[in-house]
């Protein structure tokens, strides 16, 4: 899971890093994050948990702030459809 995880905040980065749309909202960014959380922490196992939740608010913290500087509304509506941080990571596969 942790490679997954990794991977596809990596990915992520790279999505909040190029420019298609018009500007993401604080808003949209907010929302972002609170879905970033929630598929990061969404099956893990309860020896896991307590970590895993605050690697995801950690985490969080630092993409929402990426997506108000780097983000486009295209790319948050993507990651937020996504079910899951396999679906999440593919937001940033090129086309």
């Amino acid at each position: 899971m942790r490679h997954v995880t990794l991977s596809a905040c990596a990915s992520l980065v790279l999505l909040l890093g190029a420019c298609s749309n018009g500007k993401a909202t604080e808003a949209e960014c907010a929302q972002f994050a609170a879905h970033f959380e929630k598929l990061m922490t969404g099956g893990v196992n309860a020896a896991e948990a307590d970590k895993t939740t605050q690697l995801a608010k950690d985490m969080a913290k630092d993409l929402q702030a990426t997506c108000l500087s780097e983000g486009t509304s295209a790319e948050v509506r993507c990651a937020l459809a996504a079910e899951s941080m396999e679906a999440l990571q593919r937001c940033g596969d090129p086309k």
